[in-house]
């Protein structure tokens, strides 16, 4: 198995500036094709993976010292990636496809993809937008019309759940194999505590789009949407509570540290921290005004991603 190498040359490539836009955010740095970067994800502190739009992805091994440029051979838009460990990663691409790789992102192999329905338009098209592993079995992957599709031999097969919906579902958070929810259009929150067998409504009390589901431990969750939504919950979503916040930008993304530490991240350069589970939220100066996207959190670093292929990165002491 290959790993991953020429740090140095792609640490150049990529232009790196290490700004300062404030205190406490810096600009890690800018892709340069500027296109937009959806997502982030951190395995550990030292290896992470950045996606984006025409295949973009870079990965580091040292904690984001250094990034490397991948290849995934696919022009598609990159909307999720995750990795169960080192080596093995799953991404979901524009046009309904799932891609893996087992030697860390080097390489990728094309797994599944919802076939367009003949006669139908492109633009009624399905997506995929969202997946989650909690074990090396089985998985979920959400996407438009309401679609869950649940794996259970790690990938090699998917089939689809009912979830009762036909509203378009962005993304799925499992905490064992068990219990996950799914949010999306309409201010939509799926729950199941059987792995998918049924999922039921909860009562989330806005029609606000929801973009993102974070949980910590079993119990706890919190969603983000449009026009400054906050949603949180303590009870595995039996209850949920609107926070009220000053902004009204879209939040796209939340991510917690612990049942505590957690950001929320959206238009025009929002960050928002809290400090006590989410009952409160501080907005934080980013230094930009572009869209951000994506968040990962792991100990004491935190990473966004966003618009004009922006990376920043915070120090949290």
């Amino acid at each position: 198995m290959r790993h991953l190498s020429n740090m140095a040359t792609a640490f150049f490539l990529l232009g790196w500036l290490a700004i300062d836009v404030s205190a406490q955010w810096t600009t890690a740095f800018q892709e340069r094709s500027k296109r937009d970067l959806n997502t982030v994800f951190f395995l550990d502190q030292n290896r992470g993976w950045i996606i984006g739009d025409r295949g973009i992805i870079h990965a580091t091994q040292n904690g984001g010292a250094e990034w490397q440029s991948l290849n995934p051979r696919v022009d598609s838009n990159l909307s999720d990636v995750f990795f169960r460990n080192a080596n093995e990663g799953w991404l979901i691409a524009s046009g309904a496809q799932i891609l893996k790789t087992q030697d860390a992102g080097e390489t990728w192999e094309f797994i599944y993809q919802i076939q367009i329905t003949p006669g139908k338009r492109k633009e009624d098209a399905p997506e995929l937008y969202s997946l989650s592993f909690p074990n090396n079995k089985k998985g979920w992957v959400v996407g438009t019309d309401g679609r869950i599709l649940h794996t259970e031999d790690g990938g090699r097969s998917w089939a689809n759940q009912e979830s009762g919906t036909a509203e378009e579902l962005v993304h799925v958070k499992f905490v064992n194999d068990k219990r996950g929810w799914a949010v999306g259009g309409g201010g939509i929150i799926l729950f199941t505590d059987d792995g998918g067998r049924t999922w039921e409504v909860q009562a989330s009390g806005t029609t606000q789009h929801l973009y993102h589901i974070e949980t910590q431990k079993n119990n706890y969750a919190w969603a983000v949407g449009d026009d400054g939504t906050i949603l949180r919950t303590t009870n595995a979503g039996l209850t949920w509570e609107k926070i009220p916040l000053s902004t009204k930008q879209s939040l796209i993304n939340v991510a917690f540290a612990n049942d505590r530490q957690g950001w929320a991240v959206g238009w025009k350069g929002t960050i928002l921290r809290t400090d006590n589970g989410g009952q409160t939220w501080i907005e934080q100066e980013s230094g930009t005004r572009e869209n951000l996207y994506g968040i990962s959190v792991k100990k004491n670093k935190v990473w966004v991603v966003g618009a004009e292929g922006l990376v920043l990165r915070y120090e949290n002491r």
